[in-house]
């Protein structure tokens, strides 16, 4: 059994479903969908791909997706990799997985994780519907 929220995973760029991208795919696999959901954060548009940014105001939000992970410990392993996070990765490692609550589509709000952008976002691109991937 897992401590509460940690098999719980929000995503908002390319690991979404709708992205068609192969780590998109692959934690498909490895994952049973709960639905949309979002979270309190900015997002930015950083070359080809985004990064979310913690916010606390009410009116910057991020959409993605809810997963819930089936082997957390493993499929964590790899996303921390792709994402370029975690123990192994350098100390400016440029996102960061951090425990979040995430608002479900459906009403409710569970705590998951998050892969938060850690880099500078000056020269980024605000996206202010909140939204990589329009559906």
């Amino acid at each position: 059994m897992h401590p509460p929220g940690t098999d719980i995973l929000f995503v908002y760029g390319t690991l979404m479903r709708a992205s068609g991208h192969p780590a998109a795919l692959r934690l498909a696999c490895q994952s049973l969908p709960i639905g949309p959901g979002s979270i309190s954060a900015r997002l930015y548009k950083i070359g080809s791909y985004p990064g979310a940014v913690a916010s606390n105001k009410s009116q910057d939000s991020v959409h993605g997706d809810v997963v819930k992970l089936l082997r957390p410990a493993a499929t964590l392993a790899w996303l921390d990799r792709y994402e370029g996070c975690g123990d192994t990765a350098p100390e400016l490692a440029v996102y960061e997985r951090v425990m979040a609550p995430v608002s479900l589509a459906t009403g409710g709000v569970r705590d998951g994780w998050v892969y938060f952008y850690r880099l500078p976002v000056h020269r980024a691109r605000w996206i202010p519907h909140g939204r990589f991937l329009r559906r």
